[in-house]
Order: C-alpha cells, then sequence, then structure tokens
C-alpha cells in the first residue's frame, strides 16, 4: 500500500496511507481526500494504481496539480520522494528515494559530443540512494568524463539561474544541448 507524507497543514508529518483503488481528491464530499480550501477544486485530481505503480491525473482543476513544483498536463507516474501539490497541501510520496545515475557511457578520450540518446538514457536511468538523502543531494558528474566544451560556448548570463526541481534543471540542460547542435548545424553550413 502506497503512503503520502504530508508535508503541510495540521496533519504536517502524519502518514496517509493510501487504498489498492483510484481515489479522487478535491473539495467536493464525494472525494476520497478533502481537501477545505477555495484552491482546491470541486474535483481537482486523481490517483491511480497500476501495476504496484502510481499515477496522478489533474481533473482540470482550476489552479492545476504540480509534481515537483511542476505543473502536470497529463497522467503523470509518481516516483518514491516526489512532492505532490495540490492547492497549498503537499504531500511526499513515501518509500526509497532515488537519485540520476552517473553516465557510464562516457570515455575521457571521447571527442565527439553526447548524442540525444545518450543525454536521455543517463537522465531518465535512476539508483536506489543507499545512505539518507535529503532535498538538497545533488548528483556530481566529474568534468574528467565529459567531452570537451565547444571552442565557442555560449554566452553564460553573469546571473546563475536557480532550479525548483532536478527535473526543471534536466529541461534546460536539455534545451542548452539542443540550442548547441543549432548552433553547430548553422555553423557547419
Amino acid at each position: 500500500m502506497p503512503k503520502f507524507i504530508i508535508k503541510t497543514g495540521k496533519y504536517q508529518g502524519k502518514k496517509l496511507k493510501l487504498p489498492d483503488r483510484d481515489i479522487t481528491v478535491g473539495r467536493d464530499l464525494e472525494c476520497d481526500i478533502r481537501v477545505s480550501d477555495s484552491d482546491v477544486s470541486r474535483m481537482h485530481c486523481q490517483i491511480k494504481i497500476r501495476d504496484g505503480k502510481l499515477f496522478v491525473d489533474d481533473l482540470e482543476s482550476r489552479n492545476g496539480t504540480f509534481i515537483n513544483d511542476i505543473a502536470i498536463q497529463t497522467e503523470t507516474p509518481l516516483q518514491a520522494g516526489d512532492l505532490l501539490r495540490i492547492g497549498p497541501m503537499v504531500f511526499e510520496l513515501a518509500g526509497t528515494k532515488t537519485k540520476i545515475k552517473k553516465p557510464t557511457n562516457l570515455e575521457p578520450d571521447q571527442a565527439a559530443p553526447l548524442s540525444d540518446d545518450d543525454i536521455s538514457s543517463w537522465l531518465s536511468e535512476e539508483v536506489t540512494e543507499t545512505e539518507t538523502s535529503t532535498a538538497g543531494d545533488t548528483t556530481v558528474i566529474p568534468t574528467s568524463n565529459m567531452p570537451p566544451a565547444d571552442s565557442n560556448p555560449a554566452p553564460k548570463s553573469p546571473k546563475k539561474k536557480e532550479y525548483h526541481s532536478v527535473a526543471e534543471e534536466a529541461a534546460d540542460i536539455i534545451k542548452q544541448h539542443w540550442e548547441r547542435v543549432a548552433q553547430q548545424k548553422r555553423e557547419s553550413e
């Protein structure tokens, strides 16, 4: 049975066991989990269990449903350690947290840039963490294993960008990669 750890409100720190069936969350009296707040729609979202995995589906709520501070548009899987935000309420899916695995396909003498498949594979691979983690844990990829930098790197902004989640940072990395690929293509033409 999956469990949520309530991260906000008067029940903060308490665990919420979920039944092995679809669950609706919202303000309506018929919802399985009721959140009495005007920021929560009557039928806000649905939590589904399929093949032992949890999925969240926003039910066209007015203020949206968020996983790790990213609004979901379609049915989205939840991983252990993910934060589900519904209005003012935040729930963490209990379980062993995972972190992104370092790329194993990088060789020190590799001169070619990483392909999209390489980036996708190491961003999507996960490893079970053996030590206790905190919300601020970061996987560091040693620069000695990275391919040589472009001779004309993109200009860096003087202000460091702050990310609210690993997914947001990964999306930015992929966006920068595509910009470099497009720039290299323009230069080669």
